[in-house]
């Protein structure tokens, strides 16, 4: 195909040139004229050539390979490309960025601040997230997202066989309870912070050896937290006082069966009550379960089981 588009374009430039030439070829001009049809035609003839399936050049795919279309050109030696800026990940140690959403902010997850979540707590937000290999981190700012102070690091990573993940804040009067987990330990982790964003003594490890924790929520009655932790399979929940230290031996709801996710925990006033989902058959099975402080239990899912306490 591409050989006889070039015999057509080639044999109509030299009937063109010979109809000039049989003319008046001996005027300057003529001689210009068939001297740029000659060109043209060449020209015309290679870059049918170039454009061939098989002399294709393959286009450059990344900066680094197409470098040397600008240092090979003609007064442009030693040049070096312009290559557009990339918006960078913010320091690990900084608030996250920010943006108005309705009456208060929302802020914006990138490598360094991961798991962003909220709780208000007066004229006050704390706000809670993990980077990509350090630890755990908070700040309290006011209801434009103005830090009063530096955050602070809740926990750092002390080897590689540590993880955290999924905090969750609440607030209690003066200060927020911090939770999240260490799926790789089976650890949910707690800490106190004041209204400051300083933390009032050291995390604490509310329990050890869960299978596989992969997120935790807490609620503050006024006097003690409820915190409930989505497990592979089953939730796990028990109460907790303000230094992280339980307050029962907790128990295991749904155990053995696969939750999809724990969709709220609240106090009424009397016990505490826990939402979530289950996978069965393909679907999601939505309960709600209400947890007295004296582990009383009163499901109101079609399903009914024991949940053993969890030593």
């Amino acid at each position: 195909m591409y050989e006889h588009s070039k015999r057509t374009v080639v044999s109509l430039g030299f009937a063109g040139a010979s109809l000039l030439l049989g003319g008046c070829s001996d005027r300057p001009e003529v001689q210009r004229s068939v001297a740029q049809v000659q060109r043209a035609v060449g020209e015309g003839a290679q870059g049918a050539l170039a454009h061939r399936p098989s002399a294709r050049q393959r286009l450059p795919t990344t900066i680094e390979e197409s470098d040397n279309l600008f240092q090979n050109a003609p007064g442009l030696m030693g040049a070096v490309p312009a290559v557009a800026p990339r918006a960078s990940d913010l320091p690990v140690s900084a608030l996250p960025a920010q943006h108005p959403e309705g009456e208060s902010v929302a802020f914006d997850a990138d490598r360094n601040h991961q798991d962003i979540t909220t709780a208000r707590g007066g004229a006050r937000l704390g706000v809670a997230w993990h980077d990509s290999c350090e630890g755990m981190w908070f700040a309290s700012t006011d209801l434009q997202g103005r830090a009063g102070a530096s955050p602070v690091q809740l926990r750092a990573l002390v080897s590689d066989e540590e993880g955290l993940s999924a905090p969750t804040v609440v607030a209690a009067g003066d200060a927020f309870g911090v939770a999240w987990v260490d799926s790789e330990n089976g650890r949910v982790r707690f800490q106190m912070v004041g209204a400051d964003g300083a933390p009032r003594g050291a995390s604490s490890i509310v329990h050890e050896g869960l299978s596989d924790p992969r997120a935790a929520r807490l609620v503050f009655n006024g006097r003690e937290f409820g915190l409930a932790a989505h497990l592979r399979e089953g939730v796990y929940f028990t109460r907790v006082d303000a230094q992280g230290h339980r307050l029962d031996a907790g128990q295991l709801i749904a155990e053995g069966e696969r939750v999809d996710g724990v969709e709220a925990l609240r106090w009424d006033g009397h016990a505490y009550s826990l939402a979530f989902s289950v996978s069965r058959g393909g679907s999601l099975e939505h309960r709600e379960q209400r947890v007295t402080t004296l582990r009383a239990m009163a499901s109101r899912s079609t399903s009914r089981r024991a949940a053993p306490l969890f030593m």
